[in-house]
């Protein structure tokens, strides 16, 4: 193993690499690189080593579906391949990441012009944590020249929503940064009701079949909460992110993070609970934006399936 990999590793296992799809791009790099620095000389072995490096990554974080997509892609295409000759499986590899890469970089741009037309002229729109894809549709919109402006979360423990302030005030788009314990307030027509939220767009890190998705902690509140005040909820994610596995929420497996993330120097004997994600069901979510448009939480497996034939 290389010390690439392991630099990867500890990449995204630190959060230096964050984001659904940056992870699954670093995974899908780490993997290339493994097959291009390999010495085994047999297809057995090098596939073993494929396998193996794959894993490794993977297992920096929990609840990464679109990275684990990438991983099952390559090895599908290295089970399809019938040679025995390993300079020809490394291409085989290098082949499936860059093919891989490009169906994420055209998924992106459709999915950036499928969100920008959902939002409307002087629109008051409510994200969460950062997600890059949530980021373009904004810039998008801006760019089309339409007025509207944001309200976010700090997006506690780790405060990714002071990417997402930083990235939108450099883009010069209205944005207005809020604790999290402040997000329902806003969100609310009762308490919230001079702001006026028209909708929710989060990303997302794990889809389960039946529509569901995994976010960032925090997530199903604002969700939950923009469901009783009739407020729809978008979520702007590439379909990869589907957990071929998953038929619902409950077999997903939500990462935990360390407590010193929350308090590094807790009172000796607290227990502290730092989950990563929470799951918003899918009767909550209006619509995906995706590569396929903007799809029911009910139609999007069916989508998948059709699409991409090594997930099913």
């Amino acid at each position: 193993m290389t010390k690439q990999i392991i630099k990867l590793f500890n990449d995204i296992k630190t959060i230096k690499i964050q984001g659904a799809t940056n992870v699954a791009l670093a995974v899908g790099k780490g993997i290339k690189i493994s097959a291009s620095k390999s010495e085994f000389k047999t297809a057995p072995r090098f596939k073993k080593e494929i396998r193996e490096d794959g894993k490794y990554l993977l297992s920096a974080r929990d609840t990464e579906p679109m990275a684990e997509n990438v991983y099952e892609f390559i090895n599908y295409q290295l089970k399809k391949s019938k040679s025995k000759d390993v300079s020809e499986l490394k291409k085989v590899v290098r082949d499936s990441v860059e093919y891989f890469f490009s169906i994420v970089e055209k998924n992106e741009k459709k999915i950036v012009k499928n969100g920008q037309n959902l939002i409307k002229f002087g629109d008051k729109v409510f994200t969460h944590c950062h997600s890059s894809t949530v980021i373009k549709i904004l810039k998008g919109a801006k760019q089309s020249k339409k007025r509207f402006e944001v309200f976010q979360t700090e997006t506690r423990p780790l405060y990714q929503g002071h990417k997402t302030a930083k990235d939108l005030t450099k883009l010069k788009i209205k944005d207005t940064l809020v604790v999290d314990s402040a997000a329902s307030y806003l969100i609310s027509k009762v308490s919230g009701n001079k702001f006026e939220i028209d909708k929710l767009i989060i990303g997302c890190d794990a889809i389960s079949r039946d529509g569901s998705c995994v976010n960032k902690v925090g997530s199903f509140g604002l969700a939950f909460t923009a469901f009783l005040n009739k407020i729809p909820v978008y979520i702007a994610t590439q379909s990869l992110k589907i957990n071929e596995d998953a038929k619902n929420l409950k077999a997903i497996k939500i990462e935990q993070r360390d407590a010193k993330e929350v308090w590094n120097r807790a009172p000796k004997g607290l227990k502290i609970f730092n989950p990563a994600f929470d799951k918003v069901p899918a009767e909550l979510i209006t619509g995906y934006i995706c590569e396929f448009g903007i799809v029911k939480p009910k139609d999007l497996w069916k989508k998948v399936k059709k699409q991409y034939g090594w997930i099913s």
